[in-house]
């Protein structure tokens, strides 16, 4: 739903009023907003009336007795009132300010905003690094001409161009967008760029359109990877690699193996890949020892039988001990799922892993031996290595997250990612 009442009050600059009148000037967006109206300590000297009255003003007397009666003046009538007819609240501005930014991919400004203040600072729009450009907010343009506050904002910009945020177009008059073009003064009005879905402040499409005239006004071009709002599913370096679960974000060392594996399968969900196809998508080395160092040191210990260079032969009675053991696991498997012990689960799903892919390098029946040291279960290790440090990071940062991908990445011979639902990722 687009949002149009609500940029009354910033036309006049005064966010400060009694339920009533806010739930009179919103109207039908009054339910929306209603998380943004913060109660004061403050009781309103006068009221606004009621049906009865016709909606005329009434000054509000309290009673030694602590009765609160709304009297309208040269009248007879009475009204009777409660303290949360007089209550008033403030329009939290700041929390606004805050949320439409990170859904709009723009840096909020911090700070308090001063309630007399009709300049207000909003943030700063980064398409590119090296290129930001501020975003201002002006209120209360009754008792300030538009045109004297751009003139002031031309006099006294430091960069190559600067939005300014209006409630809406009925300032617009005259001079003023030529002037505004000619300082390089981006005009919006908030009325059109602003729409609330599912309680969450969005832009309109006609906000990238704002954005792409801007670029043309500056002369910069419109970058290629410009996003409307911070996308809430992100894998992707940004010099570190952050990664972003529903808007919670994790920060890994840049130089981590384990999250350009798991940025490569989410690109393909539902798609399996042996580790040596991965490995040479990722990495770029088929046989792994360029990238050797990335897996030194990371303190997973692995079976001396999968380090590669062992001669040892799987025997029928190996084998036998081998399948006992995954019997055993089974029943410990279905112990730790009705327990929920996710880390024991991990465990079990770790050794009945390299267990089956050895049993499977055996082949050819019982009695036929096989060396072991196969280096697809090597490259499988150190693969699942550096995917296990950085699933333990997130999850210490983000369970959530750390457990979505725990449930959705298989981290056998063949690696996939199995969505159980579509998740928009930002993979770039």
């Amino acid at each position: 739903m687009r949002l149009k009442n609500f940029c009354v009050p910033f036309q006049w600059g005064y966010l400060f009023y009694i339920m009533c009148e806010w739930k009179q000037h919103l109207g039908e967006e009054f339910q929306l907003l209603s998380d943004f109206l913060l109660p004061t300590n403050d009781f309103a000297p006068r009221h606004p009336g009621n049906a009865a009255s016709i909606w005329q003003e009434m000054k509000v007397q309290v009673k030694p007795n602590g009765q609160i009666i709304g009297a309208i003046d040269r009248s007879k009538l009475r009204v009777e009132l409660a303290k949360a007819d007089i209550l008033i609240h403030k329009f939290d501005l700041c929390r606004f300010r805050k949320e439409m930014c990170e859904n709009f991919g723009l840096i909020p400004q911090s700070g308090e905003i001063d309630q007399y203040e009709r300049t207000v600072p909003w943030g700063f729009w980064e398409p590119e690094k090296g290129a930001r450009f501020p975003i201002t907010l002006f209120m209360g343009l009754y008792g300030r001409s538009l045109r004297d506050r751009l003139m002031e904002v031309a006099l006294n910009r430091e960069t190559a161009g600067e939005i300014i945020l209006t409630a809406n177009r009925r300032e617009w008059k005259g001079d003023v967008p030529d002037i505004a073009r000619r300082h390089n003064l981006l005009l919006v009005p908030f009325d059109e760029i602003i729409q609330m879905e599912d309680g969450k402040l969005l832009p309109t499409p006609e906000w990238d359109e704002y954005l792409t005239a801007f670029c043309k006004m500056v002369e910069m071009d419109l970058p290629s990877q410009f996003q409307r709002k911070a996308p809430e599913f992100m894998l992707a370096k940004r010099g570190a690699w952050v990664f972003r679960f529903d808007k919670k974000e994790t920060i890994a060392g840049a130089d981590w193996p384990g999250p350009a594996f798991v940025q490569f399968l989410l690109q393909n969900p539902g798609a399996e890949f042996h580790v040596e196809k991965l490995w040479q998508a990722v990495m770029g080395s088929p046989s792994g020892t360029r990238f050797e160092h990335a897996f030194a040191d990371d303190g997973i210990a692995m079976p001396e039988s999968l380090l590669g260079g062992a001669d040892e032969v799987l025997d029928a009675e190996a084998k036998a001990a081998y399948e006992k053991r995954l019997r055993e696991l089974s029943e410990e498997r279905q112990k730790a799922e009705a327990d929920r012990d996710a880390a024991t689960l991990e465990r079990i799903e770790a050794e009945f892993e390299a267990i089956r892919t050895t049993l499977e390098s055996s082949g050819g029946g019982l009695h036929r031996p096989k060396k072991l040291g196969d280096p697809s279960v090597k490259l499988r290790d150190r693969i699942r290595r550096g995917i296990n440090v950085f699933l333990d990071h997130v999850s210490d940062h983000d369970p959530e997250g750390g457990q979505y991908l725990r449930n959705t990445i298989k981290k056998g011979v063949f690696m996939q990612y199995s969505p159980s639902r579509k998740i928009d990722w930002n993979l770039s």
